[in-house]
């Protein structure tokens, strides 16, 4: 048996092989293959994505707005997670939105519709929701606001019906092979 040992390193993976046992040549997967695995990371994702949102907004209601926060950069960072992992079988190690939410937009425009970046408040926003994975845990000074988390958990929403919409439209023509 072959003895691999493997590291994740960023952005790939090195594969170290310790005998002479070449790689399997990777396959293109079926039809078949590729449905049941876009309806499984939609199937996982897409109600945790809901989940997040719905208990962001609690958390908001009971004025814990640092947690709220967090909460609310999970939804988002599932919901991206969800279209690129359903539509591309790939989702990258990565708890940066502004990151993934550009990945997203990249397979499908209309998701950029959630999230105007016409007025700098709402792109000031969302940068600050951005750092919530982070900030919002562990830091004393992070501060977001009970407006700018109104407006970004009502764009979530959106965000939320169109990662569905794109989603659900994808299994469709998968189920269409």
């Amino acid at each position: 048996m072959s003895r691999r040992v493997i590291r994740a390193t960023t952005p790939g993976i090195i594969l170290y092989e310790l005998d002479d046992e070449p790689l399997a040549e990777p396959r293109p997967l079926s039809p078949t293959d590729r449905l049941r695995i876009a309806r499984e990371h939609f199937d996982e994702r897409c109600p945790t994505a809901v989940g997040f949102l719905d208990t962001s907004q609690y958390t908001l209601s009971r004025g814990r707005n640092k947690e709220a926060a967090f909460l609310l950069h999970q939804s988002l960072e599932q919901a991206y997670s969800c279209v690129l992992l359903t539509l591309t079988n790939y989702g990258p190690p990565s708890h940066n939105i502004k990151f993934l939410r550009s990945l997203a937009e990249e397979q499908d425009r209309r998701l950029a519709e959630a999230f105007p970046r016409d007025q700098h408040r709402e792109r000031a926003w969302f940068n600050t929701l951005n750092e919530a994975y982070v900030k919002a845990r562990y830091s004393k000074h992070y501060e977001i606001s009970e407006e700018a988390l109104s407006w970004l958990g009502e764009r979530a929403a959106v965000l939320l019906e169109r990662v569905d919409h794109v989603c659900r439209e994808h299994l469709e023509r998968l189920q269409g092979e």
